[in-house]
């Protein structure tokens, strides 16, 4: 067992094979292979192969890898282990080959070179490899029937790259790394990623039974050798009941050539009947047999602990026996390490790395698994339930819209209730794919929508298309429910969650872990057994044992393997971000703590500090803030971003936010360019004829890759729903940035009572500073809008042209909005503003965007007098001609929040379109209306219904009355 990795610029174009990023590459796999590595790339370097070895099989020098055959026409970076590899050198060397080591390695070799693609019939055992055919100038790479190993691939046209693991192709520069949504849906559906598939767009995994040839001539090509299918295909049904002989010589051939090593073999033991099975025939060929038993504090003496039947178990074998207890403070301290060794997303496998760590301690390299038992003898009640289901449900499946009626009928009802799967009994269950779906599915289509963005969704389900691959592999399986159902399993259940864990898991620790119930030797054998009218059971199978087993465990009811990850979950100190995660149903929660750790999700602190600090590193350099919206967004958010700054004084910082084209929003960057809190600015078109995630994925991705951000601090509006939350983890976290800050913190806002006015809630900039609190950035003090010479220069330069205001108080007018359910009716502001000329003779100042002028132009023509601001003067230059005005009467827009950044009063007139109380302006001494109204809460951008009633029911006299109160406490303005 090992790491390889592969290079291939197989297109003239192409650069060179970059010696670094495939030494990035292979490093990145060290645990697969602590015991060595090696490098190999050619004179012109358009080939480079790479390996990290764990010596199990000629633990010599001669066994390193990359390896070349005697005539050095190929070589060869391989994974896994052929188990009748002495066989073939015996037949090799009859005919007169001279092999140069004892590995099984050379003997691949001289199978290619001997049989060419046709060689992977001869093989028998796990494996992924990749050969370079020197003299075809061609890339060849092959994996197992059944998948035991991995082998992914990311192909841009130019350049193809192999790896043993995702999380290795990761290292390389040119990787397509946006989302895969059928990766994503796949996960939550299956709990695992389904092959080919995984998270990434540009990275696939080769599919089991398959093989990869890449030429020179710029040519890919996939090519399906052998697959389970095959496998379960026998000329003819056998004749009657396997024998107990028969079927006792067909294991333990199998166990006989698993235990195949130059290094000791154990057994991963438990109280089920795979394992002890295992441990009866290994112990009777293997005279020193260690056993591992994994035992969890929280089931000690309960029906749920295993470890004192596999510790009888042993003790009646005579194997030298190890149990290894684990708790919640294990999971805690292990689960950085664990996320880091799950290549990609699992709800399995905690189990298994566990396990694999006591062998480790134990010290083992190689340790037998009952992996596949269950698969090949019917250990899972879905053999029965599955095609009972499909055949009493058949009649349903011709009224298809029945059963979607009934699915959305019935489906609210069982929330909380009891499992959701239920409410696709009529429309999912009158089929062997569709039921197999229903009881391994772990969220169901429509479900989705609770984890994933809609338009994902879409295109993930579309390309899965689950039901249909499913049922080509019934088709393809013998007409035997037995059969279909085992091929099911094998295809997807094990291949997709139960080998892809046992591999990174026990790779973790650098243990190979060895399946003899998942060898297709076995299974051939085995296939006219399976498909007859008296198919051998699991009962069947441990019976055949060479020694009897404990009673105790033939009689135990088959439970599966449990392990308490929703107790450790639920622990008391909330070392998991996010509380809610742990009461999902079943493994649902975990699965979106899982996910959420791929996506940007939750992170947990190290052990014995407090979370949220943890997650901040003073010493991190390049850091992005994020802040969508325009003028008002971003004067309310300068208080946060000032604490960034202050918090990170010595960090590469920069604000990334929105862009809408064709408008004349202001631009964060005009706000903030002079006040040297950033050191850059990225931003992004609003395009609202595309999704959220094409749009943005497509274009920023790539720039955000580039810069190499380690740092996220988000500060994305309070009102984020849980669903956006965990899209745009998921965008920032596959854009590669590691370290997220700013999702914590986050309260829900109060609900809507149909009829009752909303709650009042704090104000967003208030919000926004908590929300960094929570994760250890404090507020520096008092922070007021800061301007430069140039700025006060650029505003006396613009008055001095203007008319004499006669020395008058001037007072600052923002009758405009981009929003029109927000604009106070424009007579309304003539008519406070005339009263406001003929009792206290004021000079009225319109500020607003460009899009404002023509309306001020007609007030101010209204008013005789007064100066036209809007769209005049940049963000800056206006605050500094508000400063000079006694308050500011307007509505609410980004205008208003300027006044308040000028540290003027404000006279603020509120549509209910929002909350009451989150936009309302910065600071003391303003007067805010509001009406309450029972549709308020609406969010709309035009109110065309009710015709903006709730501003409507504001008076003049109401404001007229507050800015009187206002101008009684103010005396003249400073001079200019």
């Amino acid at each position: 067992m090992c790491g390889i990795a592969a290079t291939f610029a197989y297109n003239a174009d192409a650069p060179p094979v970059d010696r670094e990023e495939l030494l990035a590459m292979r490093d990145r796999m060290r645990s697969r292979g602590p015991d060595g590595e090696g490098i190999w790339i050619s004179d012109d370097r358009r080939i480079g192969l790479a390996h990290r070895r764990l010596s199990i099989i000629d633990l010599s020098e001669a066994g390193a890898q990359p390896m070349w055959n005697n005539g050095r026409t190929a070589c060869i970076t391989f994974n896994g282990e052929i188990y009748n590899y002495r066989e073939l050198r015996s037949q090799f060397e009859k005919d007169g080959y001279q092999f140069l080591t004892n590995s099984d390695t050379e003997v691949i070799l001289a199978l290619y070179e001997k049989f060419g693609h046709d060689m992977l019939g001869h093989l028998r055992g796990m494996y992924a490899f990749v050969i370079w055919d020197a003299t075809r100038q061609t890339l060849f790479a092959a994996r197992d029937p059944f998948g035991i190993k991995p082998l992914f691939y990311a192909d841009n046209g130019k350049t193809i790259r192999l790896a043993s693991q995702v999380k290795a192709l990761l290292r390389c520069k040119e990787i397509d790394t946006e989302p895969e949504p059928a990766g994503h849906v796949g996960f939550f559906i299956w709990g695992s990623v389904p092959w080919p598939f995984t998270l990434y767009r540009g990275i696939r995994g080769l599919i089991a039974g398959h093989s990869l040839t890449a030429s020179k001539n710029g040519e890919v090509k996939i090519r399906r050798h052998r697959v389970v299918t095959d496998l379960l295909a026998p000329r003819a049904p056998a004749p009657g009941p396997l024998s107990r002989d028969e079927l006792r010589d067909a294991i333990g051939d199998s166990v006989q050539h698993h235990l195949v090593a130059d290094v000791p073999v154990g057994v991963f033991l438990s109280s089920g009947l795979d394992s002890t099975t295992l441990a009866a025939f290994a112990r009777q060929r293997h005279e020193e047999l260690k056993t591992v038993t994994l035992g969890f504090h929280e089931y000690r003496g309960t029906p749920e602990d295993e470890v004192p039947l596999a510790e009888e178990t042993a003790r009646l074998l005579g194997a030298e026996h190890q149990t290894i207890w684990i708790s919640r403070n294990d999971f805690e301290s292990e689960s950085d390490r664990l996320f880091d060794a799950m290549d990609q997303p699992s709800i399995d496998g905690v189990n298994t790395y566990f396990v694999s760590l006591a062998a480790k301690r134990a010290g083992l390299k190689v340790a037998l698994s009952g992996l596949g038992g269950d698969e090949l003898f019917a250990g899972y009640e879905g053999f029965q339930q599955i095609p009972r289901a499909a055949r009493l449900l058949r009649p349903f499946g011709k009224v298809p819209a029945f059963g979607r009626a009934f699915r959305r009928l019935i489906s609210p009802l069982l929330q909380g209730r009891t499992s959701t799967k239920y409410a696709g009994l009529f429309e999912y269950g009158s089929t062997l794919a569709g039921s197999y779906l229903l009881r391994r599915g772990l969220y169901l289509p429509w479900e989705l929508g609770s984890v994933l963005p809609p338009e994902l969704i879409k295109e993930g389900w579309e390309k899965l298309d689950l039901l249909r691959t499913m049922q080509e592999t019934i088709d393809a399986a013998p007409d035997n429910s037995r059969a279909r159902i085992s091929a099911l399993e094998l295809s997807f259940y094990m291949r997709n969650q139960l080998l892809r864990d046992a591999d990174w898991a026990g790779m973790a620790h650098s243990v190979e872990i060895r399946v003899p119930f998942v060898d297709a030797r076995l299974l051939e054998r085995l296939a006219p057994a399976i498909v007859s009218n008296d198919p051998p059971s699991k009962m069947d199978m441990a019976r055949s044992a060479p020694s009897k087993l404990p009673r105790a465990v033939l009689a135990r009811p088959k439970t599966g393997f449990v392990v308490p990850v929703r107790d450790w979950l639920r622990s008391p100190d909330q070392r998991f971000s996010d509380a809610a995660i742990s009461r999902g149903r079943g493994l649902r929660g975990w699965a979106r703590t899982v996910h959420g750790n791929y996506v940007g999700g939750p992170r947990r602190a190290t052990k014995g500090s407090k979370r949220t600090r943890a997650m901040v590193d003073p010493g991190q350099r390049r850091i992005l803030v994020y802040r969508i919206g325009q003028l008002g967004d971003t004067i309310i958010a300068m208080p946060a971003m000032k604490a960034i700054r202050a918090h990170f004084p010595d960090a590469h910082i920069e604000l990334l936010c929105d862009k809408h084209e064709h408008s004349h929003y202001v631009l964060a960057a005009d706000v903030l360019e002079p006040t040297g809190i950033f050191d850059g600015f990225i931003t992004y078109d609003v395009d609202r004829s595309k999704s959220f995630l094409r749009s943005r994925f497509h274009a920023l991705a790539p720039i955000l890759r580039q810069k190499a951000f380690d740092t996220l601090v988000y500060l994305a509006p309070s009102q984020r729903t849980p669903r956006q939350l965990l899209r745009d983890r998921f965008f920032f976290k596959l854009a590669g940035i590691q370290n997220l800050i700013g999702f914590d913190g986050f309260s829900p806002l109060p609900p809507k009572t149909p009829g009752e006015p909303l709650a009042p809630t704090p104000r967003e900039g208030e919000l926004l500073l908590r929300r960094l609190a929570a994760n250890g950035i404090s507020e520096s003090g008092p922070s007021p809008f800061e301007l430069s010479e140039a700025d006060l220069d650029e505003f006396r330069s613009w008055h001095r042209d203007l008319p004499d205001d006669g020395g008058r108080l001037w007072v600052a007018v923002g009758p405009g909005s981009k929003m029109p359910a927000k604009r106070w009716p424009v007579d309304r502001f003539a008519g406070v503003i005339s009263e406001l000329i003929r009792e206290h003779d004021i000079w009225p100042i319109i500020f607003g965007g460009k899009e404002d002028r023509e309306i001020a132009h007609e007030l101010l023509r209204d008013w005789g007098r007064g100066y036209n601001a809007a769209g005049a003067l940049s963000v800056r230059t206006a605050i500094a001609a508000m400063r000079h005005c006694a308050f500011f009467l307007g509505n609410d827009t980004g205008t208003m929040h300027m006044a308040a950044a000028a540290e003027i009063p404000c006279v603020a007139i509120f549509s209910s379109r929002d909350r009451p109380g989150l936009w309302y302006p910065a600071g003391e001494g303003h007067r805010v209306f509001r009406s309450e109204i029972d549709c308020e809460g609406c969010d709309l951008v035009e109110c065309v219904v009710r015709d903006n009633e709730c501003l409507k029911r504001i008076t003049e006299t109401q404001v007229l009355s507050a800015c009187r109160e206002i101008m009684a406490g103010r005396v003249s303005p400073a001079g200019l």
